[in-house]
């Protein structure tokens, strides 16, 4: 064996491992470099971003929440500014567990998806206080809320039908039980003429609990049928004494009687007592009525511009 036939020294298999594929392993080492000086330069920072909460689903669906959850919240993290300039806005989303209805709900024990080198910092909000309620139904009826109709008309009295006539509320206990009257929407009659009508109204929403959806109806709207007829005023005039037309030497009991009349408004209001008598015509009864003993008649009442006119008693008794 020949001196070059030796193995080569330690030092010159370092060499040689230093310097083979020498140009991929400059490369190599300058991709380093540039991504450390890329990573690090200015320096740490921080930056706030947004994260969504996703609700899960409620196992247990007698119980309702009563505390609105707010659809993102805000986390502070710091980093490298390259990092941070690259991260989503909002990052990945935060999974609540609502299954066992907890009062507190700490989101800072929940973990947030964040590259090495970035750290979280705060939180905000970093829990939530949650308040649970039984949920219940209640079936409350509907009443019309109506509008004014047309000078002269109004809606005749027992007319009107809502169908159907109740809704089921359902929701938190505590909600249901502050609705006290279920209200249709105002039905508008300014511009309606007589005669039937039928609507369909959705019920009011404004009391507490269904104003903000946290109570549910159903239904949510009803039909409503009614009739509109002419307005009237009733009025009583007492103790009329009954007039005899056309006779003499006759009697009447009871000499007086009692009228109801049933005009529009203003008719009603103008009339006088004077201008409403009752009276018999004893001519239109016969020669010979109540000759013989006393009979009844019917006494008549006319008073124009009026639809009914009642008239207790309505008749007396006649002697000659």
């Amino acid at each position: 064996m020949t001196r070059d036939d030796d193995p080569p020294g330690l030092g010159a298999r370092f060499l040689g491992l230093f310097f083979d594929n020498w140009t991929l392993k400059l490369a190599a080492l300058l991709v380093s470099l540039f991504a450390y000086v890329l990573l690090h330069a200015g320096g740490e920072s921080q930056r706030t971003l947004e994260v969504d909460l996703l609700r899960g689903v409620d196992q247990d669906s007698s119980k309702v929440l009563l505390t609105p959850l707010p659809s993102r919240i805000h986390v502070t993290v710091q980093g490298p500014r390259a990092l941070l300039d690259d991260l989503p806005n909002p990052i990945d989303a935060i999974s609540l567990d609502l299954s066992t209805h907890p009062t507190v709900l700490r989101l800072s024990d929940h973990p947030l998806k964040l590259p090495p080198g970035v750290r979280r910092l705060a939180l905000s909000p970093s829990a939530l206080s949650l308040r649970w309620d039984t949920k219940v139904q209640r079936r409350l009826k509907v009443e019309l809320v109506a509008g004014t109709p047309a000078e002269g008309l109004t809606i005749k009295a027992g007319s009107v039908v809502i169908a159907p006539p109740t809704a089921l509320l359902n929701g938190p206990k505590t909600r249901v039980d502050a609705v006290q009257r279920l209200l249709t929407a105002t039905l508008e009659l300014k511009d309606r003429k007589a005669g039937f009508h039928t609507q369909t109204l959705f019920l009011d929403k404004t009391p507490e609990g269904l104003a903000d959806g946290s109570v549910t109806l159903d239904p949510e709207q009803v039909e409503v049928r009614f009739e509109l007829v002419a307005e009237t005023k009733t009025r009583s005039f007492t103790n009329l004494p009954v007039l005899l037309l056309k006779g003499k030497g006759a009697t009447v009991r009871p000499a007086t009687v009692s009228v109801v009349v049933t005009c529009p408004p203003k008719r009603a209001d103008e009339l006088k007592e004077d201008a409403v008598v009752p009276k018999i015509d004893l001519e239109a009864l016969g020669v010979d009525f109540a000759k013989k003993g006393a009979e009844e008649a019917e006494v008549k009442v006319e008073v124009p511009g009026c639809s009914e006119v009642i008239v207790s008693p309505t008749k007396v008794a006649i002697t000659r």
